[in-house]
């Protein structure tokens, strides 16, 4: 699972068809109390990852051009992809600046 999209690295180059993978996720449990007494569970999820020129960069194990960071709430009530925080992580991810028109592959 990746992301490609059109990525302008920090020295101004412009990659057509980067590649952009998530290396490490975690999850944290937190549980508030409410006033009444009430324990409210939520779920934060951290990841990065990093961007390579192309796939095919990817693959033969070339230096990353660039990296990236993300955090979000995990959705629990979404029961097509609450059990796959790797899939959440993603559709995060292309909520973000810069990411917006990736695409799947």
């Amino acid at each position: 699972m990746a992301l490609k999209v059109e990525y302008e690295t920090e020295f101004g180059i412009t990659c057509d068809y980067a590649y952009c993978v998530i290396v490490d996720a975690r999850v944290d449990k937190r549980v508030d109390i409410t006033e009444d007494g009430d324990k409210v569970k939520s779920f934060n999820v951290k990841y990065r990852g990093k961007v390579y020129a192309s796939d095919d960069a990817y693959e033969q194990d070339a230096s990353a051009i660039s990296g990236f960071n993300g955090d979000f709430e995990l959705d629990t009530a979404n029961t097509k992809t609450q059990y796959n925080l790797l899939k959440q992580c993603y559709l995060h991810l292309k909520t973000q600046e810069g990411f917006t028109d990736a695409v799947d592959c």
